[in-house]
């Protein structure tokens, strides 16, 4: 007689922040569990990545393109699932502003926002060429033996959808990524700005609270962006 199989049904729901469409999901189980603190024992951001992903693939129910899942979409669900998986509250530690004594800070994961807004995705960097931009996905933005000061870069490449003239339409994805690279690096500082503003205006994944210092009793506020913190 075979064993029966234990907590396979979603239970809860969240809104997928790039589609607003709503997902079913279930909480992690131990065998998706063990393979994320593997992943978290390599401190290997691509590992970690890659374990994160697998670990949002498998616990949603319903239509989802793991292609097509961008970067704050991840993190958002991410950080939903791992509520229901092991608990909604955090602890972590912040100094105080005001004398540097690190305090407790609870912080309850379903107040996690992710918060987007109609996007103005043209931008005109000329008077003859104008770039349609794109939120980019984790499986498109390549990390992989990148310093920090190569990822901004490779975040604004990735954002870019297609380059559109007068004559013609390029799909950047059909392009080799040194001559991307090329065409970016061809900008003015000017025309660089307008592209990088659209990146630094990107939908992200934020906790924002206050606490008062256990010790001197000053009043702290923080905020949390990203999902490093709760992994």
């Amino acid at each position: 007689m075979a064993l029966p199989v234990l907590n396979e049904t979603p239970r809860y729901e969240l809104t997928v922040p790039s589609t607003n469409k709503r997902i079913k999901f279930r909480p992690y189980l131990v065998k998706e569990e063990k393979v994320l603190l593997i992943a978290s024992e390599t401190n290997d951001r691509d590992s970690i990545m890659e374990a994160i992903t697998d670990t949002v693939m498998s616990c949603v129910h319903g239509e989802l393109s793991r292609d097509k899942l961008t970067m704050f979409d991840l993190e958002y669900m991410f950080i939903k699932i791992r509520s229901k998986s092991v608990g909604e509250n955090v602890q972590l530690y912040y100094l105080c502003q005001e004398c540097e004594t690190q305090n407790t800070v609870n912080v309850n994961l379903d107040e996690v926002v992710c918060e987007t807004s109609e996007i103005k995705n043209i931008i005109k960097i000329s008077d003859d060429i104008a770039l349609e931009m794109r939120y980019p996905s984790y499986s498109g933005f390549d990390i992989e033996n990148q310093e920090e000061s190569e990822m901004g870069f490779s975040l604004i490449a990735s954002s870019i959808k297609s380059v559109m003239t007068e004559e013609e339409r390029i799909e950047i994805s059909e392009e080799p990524k040194e001559e991307v690279y090329k065409f970016i690096e061809s900008m003015t500082t000017e025309q660089f700005q307008r592209v990088a503003n659209f990146v630094r205006e990107m939908p992200v994944v934020k906790y924002e609270s206050s606490f008062t210092c256990q010790k001197c009793g000053a009043d702290n506020e923080f905020e949390i962006r990203g999902m490093q913190n709760f992994f």
